[in-house]
């Protein structure tokens, strides 16, 4: 399976909410906004799904919707839409990029760069 398709199928997955068939590899790293709930460095495959997890603590809804990809060697990019309600009812959407490296058909690196203001914003109100 190509990197690319490994994407599709991870972005599949996570819309499904089937976590445990997300490809990464033990020592993943997965980057996001520090300044976020669950943001920041996470390192490893179990910490990384568990964080996953984590997002309806936060979140009543959530989405990230993959409208391009496109694959250099073993990274691929992605960009798209991610739409969240938080908990008290604020909500945004936003253009997301998403960076992944890939490892043997896994992904080892994630990085998600996204409007943190916005999402803020919507986990404040």
């Amino acid at each position: 399976m190509s990197n690319l398709a490994a994407a599709k199928e991870a972005y599949d997955a996570f819309g499904r909410g089937d976590l445990e068939a997300l490809k990464f590899t033990d020592d993943v790293t997965w980057s996001t906004s520090d300044e976020l709930p669950l943001g920041g460095e996470t390192h490893g495959r179990e910490a990384v799904i568990s964080n996953f997890s984590q997002i309806p603590d936060h979140w009543s809804e959530f989405s990230v919707t993959p409208e391009r990809f496109m694959e250099d060697g073993d990274t691929v990019i992605v960009t798209g839409t991610q739409k969240a309600v938080g908990k008290k009812g604020g909500s945004f959407e936003a253009p997301f990029v998403h960076l992944l490296e890939y490892r043997d058909g896994q992904t080892c690196r994630g990085e998600f760069y996204g409007d943190s203001a916005k999402a803020q914003k919507a986990l404040a109100n």
